[in-house]
């Protein structure tokens, strides 16, 4: 019998209305995979970009937000998410906190060591 680990996004309640997120909001998402040729700040700007044009009835523009997530993270950065405590994120904010937290300074040292070594 396999058990479901809790997520680390604690959703807000959108009490007992039934919402259905369709195949075609994913299918226009960005994909963010964590690799060194990714620019973070970037990647969230376009994701926030694409979930304004999302409107789900009974939802908010975070609780549209936070339930995308996971489908936005692909490879090392799906993996970094489910590694997460349970309930660790409760609000977009609290999701872009430690997401550029953790992925921010890769683009950064990428870029720095790409100018360091192209300098003549």
């Amino acid at each position: 019998m396999r058990i479901s680990l809790p997520s680390c996004i604690q959703l807000p309640s959108v009490g007992e209305n039934n919402f259905e997120l369709k195949s075609q909001f994913i299918s226009t998402l960005p994909k963010f995979h964590s690799l060194e040729s990714e620019d973070a700040y970037f990647c969230i700007r376009e994701f926030e970009e694409v979930c304004l044009m999302m409107k789900v009835p009974h939802l908010v523009d975070d609780a549209i937000r936070l339930r995308f997530v996971p489908f936005f993270l692909k490879d090392l950065a799906k993996k970094w998410l489910y590694s997460l405590a349970a309930g660790s994120i409760t609000s977009w904010d609290d999701f872009i906190k430690i997401f550029l937290k953790k992925f921010y300074l890769i683009h950064k040292t990428a870029l720095i060591r790409k100018n360091i070594m192209q300098f003549k």
